[in-house]
């Protein structure tokens, strides 16, 4: 019978880690600025938890840039990625195509996060996102991405 015990005391004392070691993104947040030519200036804060098991040396962070408008038509914005900063630090980034959009691909092939909480700051411009109608004015653009 004690073996019983110690193994579920053990079993009972492993379960908190194993809920602890999530990765996830812990909080995301959209500040949009429109300027008076339509351009969006957009800084998204996201704050995640890693562990090293899926986020290893940063985040992706996928940019739809192809809609159909209301028309039907294939319509294309523009994408500029301003700066990528990581704890408050500039951090190494690069821009991928996809098929409907971009990628942004954060931090270096060749250095591993830290296990832990890490707040990314991605800064870009966007434009051909505001729709104008005779009865109203839109902005349509996806806010979260993929």
């Amino acid at each position: 019978m004690t073996t019983w015990r110690w193994l579920a005391a053990l079993l009972l004392a492993l379960l908190p880690l194993s809920a602890h070691a999530e990765e996830r993104i812990r909080e995301f947040n959209s500040d949009v600025r429109i300027a008076r030519n339509g351009t969006l200036t957009v800084v998204e804060t996201i704050k995640v938890a890693t562990e090293g098991n899926v986020i290893k040396r940063g985040i992706l962070r996928d940019f739809p840039t192809t809609y159909r408008n209301n028309l039907g038509q294939r319509t294309t914005v523009g994408f500029d990625v301003q700066s990528v900063t990581r704890d408050g630090q500039p951090e190494a980034f690069a821009v991928e195509n996809l098929s409907n959009g971009k990628r942004v691909r954060t931090g270096k092939a060749d250095v591993f996060l830290d296990s832990g909480d890490h707040t990314y700051v991605i800064t870009y411009t966007t434009n051909r996102q505001l729709r104008f109608d005779k009865d109203f004015d839109e902005l349509y653009w996806n806010v979260t991405g993929n």
